[in-house]
């Protein structure tokens, strides 16, 4: 099975991905092809060129029906996602357009509009250019602007406010976007899952990482994943934890390591919480209070600090210890999430740093980082994966979990302090 993607959009027809769910469903191609109102040689036709294109029956032919193979009840449960997130997007069209017809007739909604188009729409929503979407494709931008306007035309809204040098999407084309990047996501996983049947477990797994992460845990994680599964694909991304979030919301990540946040389960994502961390003050090796006994939090209000980015739990955790010591902001500070380069200031300078042990594990064994003996209550936080509430994960994915808390587990023991 050799199926090509285009920013994330797997080159297969989504109507033949239909016919083979109802046909799954209920086992007669009579009925399937009267509930798609659709000819029983349409339906024959489209589930004979799937099969050819993936390489793998997805039905046994018997004079009581199609009884799907272990390959057809796999996909099947995972095109059944998809379509249920096509679905979702329509009844957010019909909400938002204040209307009571079912818009779940509509191409774009039903599973019966070209991958091609769809793939033009995410990329002009992923670039907010259509020169770089062109790009990305492949293709001229004339056929990403003509794919996106019959889109528009179908759905009689515009989704992207076009002015000079700028493209900007419409409340309903960020809700359209997610449903439909998600929906792509559900085909992934199942193309990858299916790829998986076999033997060789097959796939990808794509991971936003938080600071503290990046430096043993997940690299950890995913050496014994590759160890042990070394055909899967994993990716990373690094930014905020609002820029990871939008991601995860739409399928592009699936899942966040680093600093859980308070009350996620109620936005749609869910937390697990692998280890509470203690934030440290580090400084470099020769720091003139290496040499100080019975340091306190007092005595380093003086130097340059460097923090967390302001949005961040490690910093809200500093704050209140300030409080709690009655302690003003540091008047000299340089804010950064970049572990780089609070590497290159502390180095170079007697500045101190609000961090994770862990966070400078190498640099420690190195002897260029040290930890100050200074106690720095109540600075705990859950360090943890977030993932979309009741989603499915893929199966490259629970293996990359698995790897993880194990490397979790391990850390009390596996660390320095």
């Amino acid at each position: 099975m050799d199926i090509t993607f285009t920013q994330g959009v797997p080159h297969i027809s989504l109507r033949h991905l239909k016919a083979m769910l109802y046909v799954a469903r209920h086992k007669n191609l009579t009925r399937a092809a009267a509930v798609l109102n659709r000819s029983q040689t349409t339906i024959t036709k489209a589930i004979g060129e799937l099969e050819t294109q993936l390489g793998l029956p997805l039905f046994e032919r018997t004079p009581g029906g199609m009884l799907p193979t272990r390959y057809g009840d796999c996909l099947a449960s995972w095109v059944a996602l998809a379509e249920a997130e096509f679905l979702n997007a329509g009844r957010i069209y019909r909400d938002y357009r204040n209307s009571s017809a079912d818009a779940s007739n509509l191409p774009i909604f039903s599973m019966t509009i070209s991958y091609k188009r769809l793939a033009s729409f995410i990329a002009l929503y992923d670039h907010r250019d259509v020169r770089v979407a062109s790009e990305q494709l492949e293709v001229t931008p004339a056929a990403v602007s003509g794919a996106v306007r019959q889109i528009e035309d179908l759905l009689e809204l515009s989704l992207f406010e076009r002015g000079p040098g700028s493209t900007d999407c419409t409340p309903f084309c960020e809700h359209l976007a997610r449903h439909i990047k998600l929906a792509f996501a559900q085909l992934r996983h199942g193309l990858d899952e299916l790829a998986s049947l076999d033997g060789n477990v097959r796939g990808s797994v794509a991971i936003g990482t938080l600071p503290y992460t990046r430096t043993v845990l997940i690299p950890r994680a995913i050496n014994r994943l590759l160890a042990t599964y070394p055909e899967l694909q994993v990716s990373t991304s690094e930014g905020r934890y609002t820029q990871l979030e939008v991601a995860l919301r739409s399928g592009d990540l699936d899942c966040i390591v680093g600093a859980t946040r308070p009350a996620i389960d109620d936005k749609g994502l869910c937390g697990e919480t692998l280890l509470e961390d203690q934030l440290a003050i580090i400084v470099r090796c020769g720091h003139p209070l290496i040499r100080r006994s019975n340091l306190t939090l007092a005595d380093l209000m003086d130097y340059r600090w460097i923090l967390p980015a302001r949005h961040t739990p490690a910093h809200f955790l500093f704050r209140q210890l300030l409080q709690e010591h009655t302690l003003p902001e540091p008047h000299k500070s340089v804010e950064t999430s970049s572990l780089s380069t609070v590497r290159g200031l502390l180095l170079e300078s007697d500045s101190v740093a609000l961090l994770s042990e862990h966070q400078i594990y190498f640099e420690q064994q190195s002897g260029v980082l040290t930890v100050l003996p200074v106690a720095l209550e109540k600075t705990s936080r859950p360090i943890g994966v977030t993932t979309r509430a009741h989603a499915r994960l893929s199966p490259a994915t629970e293996l990359f979990l698995r790897e993880l808390r194990a490397v979790a587990a391990e850390f009390p023991d596996a660390m320095p302090g």
